[in-house]
């Protein structure tokens, strides 16, 4: 039985989803989970692109081990491919992948190039970076709206480069199945070297297609598939990375392929990035959704059976998504509290486990029972990267009633100075808001906000996600805290960092040609 790859690209393509701002220290936590989960590839970023991504991409190569490191160089900048090269070196296995548009519409718009001088334009990226690494991956993007025989042109001169995967993407997801079989099966008869080349597809969510499409090229000839994390990603998203492995594991017969992912570290994983990003999932949305594997025991049209019914295709244990039955209490030893965390796929140093167990026995001052959903929250909180941030929150207390005008009166720290001052609004979340964003000179408008009780019970933490915009730039905001309108400042607070972290960081599409910076070497 053949193997399918799962190239995650959650911390390049996924980065794109709106709004979507994360530290260097949280993408590395996912870089991390994903080492656990056991993917094929991991798109580490784009290095060429800011000295914050090249940094990123340099550690993910030195300290994680496992799948391959695979990280973006544009064929339109020589100097991405040293950049890139230098980014990715300390990998045990490193790839570059590079790309150029092969429709009319992204070829006329981007590169103002006729078909051929693309061809030769491919060539020569996937010829540059063979001079650094033997593994290249070439992608063709918006393939699915080109001309067949110019793909297929593109396609048989990369592999003679040197290319040793190709990837066709459907940039932007217009593609049905059938055009995915159609290409495909053209490429077969037309690469004679099909067979010895790694082909791959990457799929946009737009038509609500993306799995599809992917499952099709793989009945095709397609041995890896790109994939993000919930499916995150700009616009509708990409191919989900949880639907996919479920797909490929429950019908592994009929497609005979597997996947070398660890299925425990499916939900843990989803989890993860959920809580990181603030982009929620959907109850309803396959695998890792709230309501997946919820249906009702009674049937009435069909019978008077109160047994449950035959819907369950999967396994949810089978993905690491376990009912937190088992609760912890303030009488858990330190052993106990390691073997939980250890089940919930945590690895962690002494000193951390102590300083999360200490978190620990503080929560279980304020909650009865500590559900793994609790846990799973504190370990990421107290396992923050510790990076210097410009806002950081020391101090809220907010008065609010029936009578009383809400007020709140808040402590700051600015770039290390510590300031304090207190304001009113038309609530408790009102008054502390517009404090904090008087005292950070900021004035975001709030597009959305939700609250979600982490675990059940009245004792239940809250989690805030919010959104804001200001000035053109959308970013996301999280929180979590006993007290919502705590969790609710601390969510404003890491929005209010990413919107500073935003007018900072240069921004370099990957299209364009423009200088790109040389990193401090």
């Amino acid at each position: 039985m053949g193997q399918v790859l799962v190239f995650d690209t959650t911390l390049r393509d996924g980065m794109k989803s709106p709004g979507t701002i994360l530290t260097s220290g949280e993408k590395f936590r996912i870089a991390k989970q994903l080492v656990r989960l056991q993917v094929d590839v991991l798109e580490a970023g784009f290095p060429a692109a800011s000295e914050e991504q090249y940094l990123l991409v340099e550690r993910i190569a030195r300290e994680l081990n496992g799948p391959v490191v695979s990280v973006l160089a544009r064929a339109t900048n020589p100097r991405d491919f040293e950049i890139a090269w230098r980014a990715v070196k300390s990998s045990a296995k490193p790839r570059l992948h590079t790309f150029v548009p092969v429709s009319r519409e992204y070829r006329r718009h981007f590169l103002k190039k006729t078909a051929d001088q693309a061809l030769d334009l491919g060539v020569s990226a996937v010829q540059m970076a063979k001079q650094y690494v033997s593994d290249v991956e070439f992608s063709l993007v918006d393939a699915f709206r080109a001309d067949p025989e110019e793909v297929v042109q593109l396609v048989l001169a990369v592999i003679e480069a040197g290319a040793t995967t190709v990837n066709l993407a459907d940039t932007v997801g217009c593609a049905v199945p059938t055009d995915v079989e159609r290409l495909f099966r053209y490429l077969r008869r037309s690469v004679y070297r099909f067979d010895q080349i790694s082909f791959s597809i990457h799929c946009h969510n737009d038509l609500g297609l993306a799995l599809a499409n992917s499952i099709t090229a793989i009945a095709e000839g397609a041995t890896q598939v790109h994939c993000t994390v919930n499916g995150i990603g700009e616009r509708a998203g990409n191919v989900a990375l949880e639907e996919l492995v479920a797909a490929l594991v429950t019908r592994s017969t009929e497609f005979k392929r597997q996947v070398g992912t660890r299925l425990d570290q499916v939900y843990p994983t989803s989890r993860l990035v959920r809580r990181l990003t603030g982009i929620a999932v959907q109850p309803h949305k396959p695998v890792v959704g709230a309501n997946a594997f919820m249906c009702e025991t009674v049937v009435p049209q069909l019978a008077d059976s109160t047994e449950n019914p035959p819907y369950q295709i999967i396994n949810p244990d089978l993905f690491g998504i376990v009912n937190g039955n088992d609760q912890l209490t303030s009488e858990t030893a330190l052993s106990q509290f390691q073997e939980r965390i250890t089940e919930l796929g945590y690895d962690l140093g002494e000193e951390e486990l102590k300083k999360c167990y200490l978190a620990f026995m503080d929560l279980t001052a304020r909650k009865e029972q500590v559900f793994d959903a609790d846990l799973d929250l504190l370990v990421n909180t107290m396992t923050e990267s510790g990076e210097k941030t410009r806002y950081r929150l020391l101090y809220l207390s907010v008065n609010a009633g029936s009578i009383s005008v809400p007020n709140a009166t808040v402590q700051l720290e600015v770039e290390g100075e510590v300031i304090q001052d207190a304001g009113f609004g038309h609530g408790p979340v009102d008054a502390a808001f517009k404090t904090i964003c008087r005292m950070a000179k900021h004035s975001p408008r709030l597009v959305r906000y939700e609250l979600n009780a982490v675990t059940p019970g009245m004792d239940a933490q809250g989690e805030v996600a919010i959104r804001l915009e200001e000035n053109g730039h959308l970013v996301s905001g999280r929180g979590v805290d006993s007290d919502i309108v705590m969790a609710s400042a601390k969510a404003l607070v890491d929005g209010l960092n990413k919107l500073y972290s935003m007018t900072v960081q240069p921004v370099i599409s990957e299209f364009t040609d423009e200088e790109s910076w040389m990193p401090r070497l």
